[in-house]
């Protein structure tokens, strides 16, 4: 393993920890390439049982939660160089 792959491996480390601390947890991780993930999605089956018990005065809350609490995903990638690109997916 060169110095290179080394340095380049330390830097998405760093770039990793870095997200971590901001509240993102590691999806998944590979030696070039990390995915990310911030928040959590909606629970549908307690929304459902909400909706039917009040009679479907929860959907509309339901409806809102859907689009404001959807993950925020990121893709850390280690280019050629060392270099670690940020790719936000939405």
């Amino acid at each position: 393993m060169s110095t290179d792959e080394n340095n380049g491996r330390r830097n998405l480390a760093n770039a990793i920890t870095s997200e971590v601390a901001a509240g993102f947890r590691v999806e998944s991780q590979t030696d070039a390439q990390a995915v990310l993930v911030k928040g959590t999605g909606v629970n549908h089956m307690l929304q459902l049982v909400l909706s039917l018990v009040t009679c479907g005065a929860w959907a509309i809350v339901w409806a809102i939660m859907y689009f404001v609490a959807k993950p925020k995903r990121l893709i850390l990638t280690l280019d050629e160089f060392g270099n670690v690109l940020r790719q936000e997916i939405k």
